[in-house]
């Protein structure tokens, strides 16, 4: 079974369906190339940088990981916060939830020589299964050439359909997201998937977001990897993606500041932090109901 594919210009709503049957499905060259290449540049010092006492069994003895992407890559935001990305997140995550946040931002770069990452689901963190609810998607931007010889990732279509407490999906049939530069893999949480093992003679490199519902904690703490200061320099609608909002209102509001909304990051606030004071602190706390900074 082939992984389906469509063309950048066809419609969300075909997308959706076929990674609600499948559990995956791929769109081709979704982002220029310059853009690409400008992220890619923009994650090259942070590979370079990679602890190898960072790597496990289950990350691999040969691939280099680099995460919070959005402290130091801005270009990144432009995938991050791509209109068919977030249209395809909508359908699949807001029934469930009044808004969603990022879950993590991760480069993944396989270098020759790795093997096949283990099956997995990315929703295992979360100790809760309920049929039919999608508690995160994530996307796999490909920063070069996707091929079954450089480590494609891998997924098991139909996997989801699959309660993890009660059955064990059949894991020996996967297919390869072979895809060109540019494109995006879309996966859902419940979906199992790994990387593949590059033997070719070059790297792979590529960029995974996940997107979750807003009344559960992301997996990166964005508030520290991108905190205030550096949150202020992108739009409104990213800053959300980070979590710089509240979920719900009135008694239903999660993650409120000073009984407001705080995706409003200000630059009094930047301002106060190089002064020395603390957010959240008595002496800022008047920033929260001030005009919005427009993003």
């Amino acid at each position: 079974m082939l992984l389906q594919s469509f063309e950048a210009n066809a419609s969300s709503s075909a997308v959706v369906e076929v990674l609600r049957r499948d559990g995956g499905v791929i769109v081709r060259e979704l982002a220029p190339v310059g853009l690409i290449d400008a992220c890619a540049a923009a994650l090259r010092a942070s590979f370079a940088a990679f602890d190898e006492s960072q790597r496990t069994d289950f990350s691999g003895s040969k691939t280099r990981r680099c995460g919070g992407v959005l402290r130091y890559a801005p270009s990144c935001a432009e995938l991050i916060a791509h209109p068919r990305i977030l249209e395809v997140a909508d359908a699949i995550l807001l029934p469930s939830c009044a808004e969603y946040q990022i879950g993590s931002t991760t480069g993944i770069q396989i270098l020759p020589g790795e093997s096949d990452q283990q099956l997995h689901r990315d929703d295992t963190p979360y100790p809760l299964q309920v049929a039919g609810l999608e508690l995160q998607i994530g996307v796999m931007w490909a920063f070069d050439d996707f091929t079954t010889e450089n480590g494609a990732t891998r997924v098991v279509l139909g996997s989801h359909r699959f309660l993890r407490a009660w059955h064990r999906p059949d894991l020996t049939g996967w297919a390869s997201a072979v895809m060109p530069k540019g494109s995006a893999l879309f996966y859902l949480g419940s979906t199992w998937h790994s990387g593949g093992a590059n033997r070719s003679n070059s790297p792979r490199t590529g960029l995974i977001n996940t997107y979750c519902l807003g009344w559960l904690r992301s997996e990166e703490n964005h508030y520290l990897e991108v905190p205030p200061q550096a949150a202020r320099p992108y739009t409104e609608r990213v800053r959300r993606l980070l979590g710089y909002t509240t979920h719900g209102a009135g008694h239903d509001q999660l993650g409120y500041y000073g009984g407001d909304d705080p995706v409003w990051v200000r630059q009094e606030e930047a301002e106060a932090v190089a002064r020395g004071q603390v957010p959240g602190s008595a002496d800022m706390r008047h920033l929260a109901g001030a005009a919005p900074a427009r993003g």
